[in-house]
Formats: C-alpha cells, sequence, structure tokens
C-alpha cells in the first residue's frame, strides 16, 4: 500500500488535534497522580556510576538535520535541547526501575527557558513550544536500545525530517508528546545516564557495571502499512510552497543563519577591544557596565567605536547595583572574602547576559571571567565559543600560589582563598570545548597551549601607552620601582631577599605589606599609588617578580618611558624589548638581574653580613 497523498492541514483539523491532545494529556495526569508509573531521578545527585564503563552511545548533528531556509525552528531546537539536557545529564537509575521521558524532564514551559522550535505533526514541520525534543527521544531510545535495555514504551513519528546525511542504521525512531506520548526505558542494571552538547552534536552515553545486553531490536512500528515501513519527508512550514496553509511562514533568510554575541564581564581591555574591532565588529555585545553607586548611573565605559548594524545589550540594572553593593560590603575584608565576592559579582551576571542570548546566537566571544559560570548552567551548549582569555585558569593559579606558599608558609596571603572546586572544574571543561581563544599574555598562552590543544590560539599585542616623559635625572642610591602592592603573590618577599645587601631606594606602587618587617634593611622605601603621575619619576629599574601577574599595566607604562624592566615570566611580558625576565621564585636570578640593571648600586653589608640571608623561607 502506498503511502497517502499530502493534503494541506484545516484550521478545523487543527482544532481538533488540540482539543484531542487536552483531553488525552488530561487524562494521563489523572492517572498519574493516582498512581505515577515511573518516578523523577535526581541529576547529578550520585556520581557511583561516574567511573563505569561506557556501555553505549549515540551522537547526532545539532545544526546539519535540516533544510538552511528553516533554521529559526533548528535554533529554537537547540535551544530545548539545552534546557532539556539539564534534567537528563548525570541520572543514575537503579536495575528494574523504569525511567519516563516527561517524568524525567517536566512540562517544557516558556517559564522555563523553552522556545518555539519544530514538530512533526500531520507530515509538516510545524513551529511550537519546546519543538525538536524528540531529538533527544531518539537519541535516548537509541542508546537505550544499544545497551541492551527496554523500551518499555516507544512511538514512532509520521514523518521524517530532511536530513543532510542518512542516519544510522540501528537508529530508533521515538516521538514524544507532551504527556501521554512517552519514552519509557528499563534495565536489569543500575545504569548512568549523560548527555552533552558539542557546538554541533548532541552526544549520549551510558555506563553500566555490567557488560552490555545483546542490543534490542526494537518492534516495528506500523505506520502506512507493511510496505511503507519509513515515513515520508516532512513538509516544512518556512519551505514549503503551500502559500494559502493557515501554518504558512515567511521562509527564513539563509544567509543570515546564525549571530556572534560578544559577553563581556565589563568594558574589555584595549587589547581586547582592538581584537574585537578588528574581528567582530558587527557581533551583538552583552556586557555589564559597572555602577556608580553614588549617583546611581552607569559609570562611563565601554569597549570602542560599535557597528551601526550590531546592538549593545546591558546586563539588568538589578543584577549591577546587586554587585556593586556586595563588592563594596567585602571591599575592605580580607583578600580571601574579597576575591569570593568577585566571583560571586562575576556569576550573577553571567546568569543575566545568558537570559539575554538568543537561539540564533551561535557562535560566543566570552569574557574568560564568566566562562566558568556560563558552562555550569549550559549557556555554551550547542554554541562555538571563542575565549578573552585575561588570565591562566584558576587551576593553574591556585597550583602556583600553592608552590609559593611551600616557599613561603608563614605568609597567609598565599593561601587566603582557593575557589570552590566544581567552578574550577566547569572553567576547565569550557576550555577544552573552546574553538579559539586570544591573550595577549604570552604565559597564558604558553599554559593553555598545553590544556586547550583544540583551540586555535592568538596572542594579541600588549597596548602601549603613549610615549611618557623621560625620567628625571637619577639621584644616588638609585631607585627601584615594586609595580605592584607589596604582596607575597607579587613577589615581595623575592624581592625584599633580592635587594638586600644592595644600596638602593625602594618605591612600592600601591598598599604597603601586612608584615611591617618586609622591607626591614633598606635605606628608604616609600609608597605611591601606581596611577600617580609621579610614579616613574627618577626610576633606575622597574621590577615586578610575581607568581601571579595578569595586567602587568604599570610595567608597560615603564617600557614606554624608557624604563629597564625585570619581571619574572609569570607577567607574560615575553618577546618585548627592554625586558629582562626571571623566572618566579628565583631569589638569585632576580638578584643577578637587578645588579645588571643597576650597575652603579654597589652592594653593602648589613650587621656583617649579605643581608640576603635577612630574608629567607621559613
Amino acid at each position: 500500500m502506498s503511502a497517502r497523498a499530502w493534503q494541506p492541514p484545516r484550521r478545523i483539523d487543527a482544532i481538533d488535534f488540540w482539543l484531542r491532545a487536552r483531553l488525552l494529556a488530561t487524562a494521563h495526569a489523572l492517572r498519574e497522580a493516582l498512581g505515577p508509573s515511573a518516578r523523577r531521578w535526581p541529576a547529578g545527585a550520585q556520581a557511583s556510576l561516574a567511573d563505569a564503563p561506557v556501555l553505549a552511545q549515540h551522537r547526532s548533528p545539532l545544526w546539519s538535520d535540516g533544510r538552511a531556509d528553516e533554521f529559526p525552528l533548528v535554533a529554537g531546537k537547540v535551544q530545548n535541547l539545552r534546557v532539556a539536557r539539564r534534567a537528563f545529564d548525570a541520572v543514575e537509575v537503579p536495575a528494574g526501575e523504569l525511567m519516563s521521558f516527561w517524568r524525567q524532564l517536566g512540562r517544557p514551559s516558556a517559564s522555563r527557558g523553552f522556545v518555539e522550535g519544530r514538530e512533526l505533526r500531520g507530515g509538516c514541520v510545524v513551529p511550537t513550544r519546546a519543538g525538536g525534543l524528540c531529538q533527544l527521544s531518539n537519541a535516548l531510545a537509541t542508546v537505550a536500545a544499544r545497551a541492551g535495555f527496554e523500551l518499555v514504551e516507544r512511538h514512532g513519528h509520521t514523518a521524517r525530517i530532511e536530513q543532510a546525511a542518512p542516519s544510522e542504521s540501528d537508529a530508533v525512531d521515538a516521538t514524544v508528546f507532551w504527556n501521554y506520548v512517552d519514552l519509557k526505558i528499563r534495565a536489569p542494571q543500575a545504569w548512568r545516564l549523560e548527555v552533552a552538547l558539542s557546538s554541533t552534536e548532541l552526544v549520549l552515553r551510558i555506563r553500566g557495571r555490567l557488560p552490555p545486553q545483546q542490543p534490542q531490536r526494537p518492534r516495528p512500528l506500523r505506520r502506512h502499512g507493511a510496505a511503507d515501513p519509513m515515513p515520508p519527508v516532512a513538509r516544512g512550514c518556512l519551505s514549503c510552497a503551500q502559500t494559502d496553509c493557515f501554518r504558512h511562514r515567511a521562509p527564513a533568510d539563509a544567509a543570515q543563519a546564525g549571530r556572534t554575541a560578544v559577553l563581556l564581564d565589563t568594558a574589555s581591555t584595549p587589547e581586547f577591544a582592538r581584537y574585537l574591532e578588528t574581528h567582530h565588529a558587527r557581533a551583538d555585545r552583552l556586557l555589564a557596565t559597572p555602577v556608580r553607586l553614588a549617583f546611581w548611573r552607569s559609570a562611563p565605559g565601554g569597549s570602542g567605536p560599535r557597528d551601526a548594524a550590531a546592538s549593545t545589550v546591558q546586563a539588568p540594572r538589578l543584577a549591577r547595583v546587586r554587585r556593586a553593593l556586595w563588592q563594596r560590603l567585602w571591599a575592605r575584608h580580607a583578600g580571601g572574602r574579597r576575591q569570593a565576592s568577585l566571583i560571586d559579582g562575576q556569576r550573577w551576571i553571567a546568569h543575566a547576559l545568558a537570559a539575554r542570548l538568543a537561539p540564533d546566537h551561535t557562535h560566543l566571544v566570552v569574557d574568560q571571567a564568566l566562562l566558568p559560570h556560563l558552562q555550569r548552567i549550559g549557556a555554551l551548549d550547542g554554541r562555538r565559543l571563542t575565549v578573552l582569555a585575561a588570565a591562566l585558569p584558576m587551576a593553574e593559579i591556585e597550583r602556583r600560589l600553592d608552590a609559593a606558599a611551600r616557599r613561603w608558609p608563614a605568609d597567609p596571603t598565599l593561601r587566603d582563598f582557593r575557589a570552590d572546586a566544581a567552578l574550577v572544574q566547569a572553567e576547565a571543561l569550557a576550555l577544552a570545548r573552546a574553538e579559539a581563544i586570544v591573550t595577549p599574555h604570552a604565559e597564558v598562552l604558553r599554559h593553555l597551549a598545553r590544556v586547550a590543544p583544540q583551540a586555535a590560539l592568538q596572542r594579541l599585542e600588549w597596548h602601549r601607552p603613549e610615549a611618557a616623559a623621560a625620567p628625571a635625572a637619577r639621584d644616588e642610591p638609585p631607585l627601584v620601582v615594586f609595580a605592584a602592592s607589596a604582596l607575597a603573590r607579587k613577589g615581595a618577599r623575592e624581592l625584599a631577599a633580592a635587594l638586600q645587601g644592595l644600596r638602593c631606594r625602594l618605591r612600592v606602587l600601591g598598599s604597603p605589606p601586612e608584615d611591617a618587617r618586609l622591607w626591614q634593611g633598606l635605606a628608604q622605601v616609600e609608597h605611591m599609588h601606581w596611577r600617580g603621575e609621579r610614579l616613574l619619576q627618577g626610576a633606575a629599574v622597574a621590577v615586578l617578580p610575581a607568581h601571579v601577574e595578569h595586567a602587568p599595566r604599570a610595567l608597560l607604562r615603564a617600557l614606554a618611558a624608557g624604563v629597564p624592566v625585570v619581571a619574572s615570566t609569570a607577567c607574560g611580558l615575553s618577546g618585548l624589548a627592554g625586558v629582562q625576565e626571571v623566572a618566579p621564585g628565583d631569589v638569585a636570578g632576580l638578584r643577578a638581574a637587578l645588579l645588571q640593571a643597576l650597575p652603579s648600586a654597589p652592594r653593602a653589608t648589613i650587621a656583617g653580613a649579605p643581608a640576603t640571608e635577612a630574608i629567607r623561607p621559613s
């Protein structure tokens, strides 16, 4: 028997379908209320099977399984999969228990983030709320069948999507429709489901301790008779030529398939601003300009000139004010609590900006500070990713600070803060999915080349401030400028040790140390805010032997003024003329570099012995 000839849908048929669907959904809800057939398994609540062998895996394309002129519906489908993934990923189901697709997911409402996607109905691809979830049910049925699990309930589509490539031979068709057309699975062993969205694919894995059973062959579904086992290709409401149909819509412009969005925590740095104007001038900008609490209005700032064709969207004022108040509350507290408040603010801003992303934002250019928070809420799923990397990953920062703390165990500031382990892992996962990473920082680039080998790396040129006036004539003894506050992570203790026994003056561009004995043995020490006009006046050398340093602005200003620079490799200035690099924590190498930069600084003797021994690791 051949397939029935396609007939245009009628409004009366649509009304009849709507009424029958509501009646069936209501009846099913009542039955489930009286005696649930399955329970909802919490996602991520257990990890007992996280290291179990993979029993089965399935991959399906996200963006290439439809026509180009139906892109808006495909983008909506991917957004719906983004939202649904959180209900299924890292779910563990006990042996013999039932998993129901709808019990696990819940009602796919707009308030939960579901948008208009595509649904197969009556031989057509119809725009509908939460459309596209069948890709997840198809994949779930396929991977369950491969693992040898029982498909307790399964229903087939009446049509199929026009695909760019044929599906796998053992792929299982399993449609769902809230809430009575369901997919239910049972297994003889405990199992774990993992769901992930890369930039191009939906990936499902099932893990279990027992060997996989013989793959199940689902019972064939009777659609149009034995001679027509496969459903016909569906017509699309955005591509069908049936213009008199009440569902017909104007086709999408295939040339506009996908937009780029730039997500910034604050106004971008000069290096990133130049990169964005060169490579993403027409991208939408989503940013969180700081607020001035004194006047309750935005502070001046931005990310450079904007193209008229692009849009700029601010994070909600409430989120920005909340962050400003929170950071002001903790501004004068110890470094650990202050750093935690910064991360809290970044999380609020990341959530606010993610809510303003559109389904057709297929490429994100993301400020690294927002990266782990966007990863945790799934905003990166199904999208290409470029990272504006201003810093080392948190895991590497903590590793370097731990190494410094072993050298200087009496200094509590080296251990005053460690990020939440889940946040550290989220940042690592986000970097592992990045398509491209850009940074001006040489040390960040070197490290990311190891931890994110899949990404295309680009080093940007550091922004040089306008050439400053040459420093005034240098007095004796020579002046050493420490280009940071007197913090252990900035190399203050190494500098104090290296300067012992040298006749020189020291200017610290920032706050004094908590340990009043740090600069003991130096003849003259002064503190000055690094933005001051006189910071380099009389300087013989600018030095920063930091363990961690991501924004060496004072050193760049010194180079512009012609002042020699001695810096650790952690400052990221490799390759710049006028910079002499030393390894972080290398007191002997730092001292040798200072002696070379200060030829007129004779050694001095303090209390009869070289003062390099006055401060040593305890």
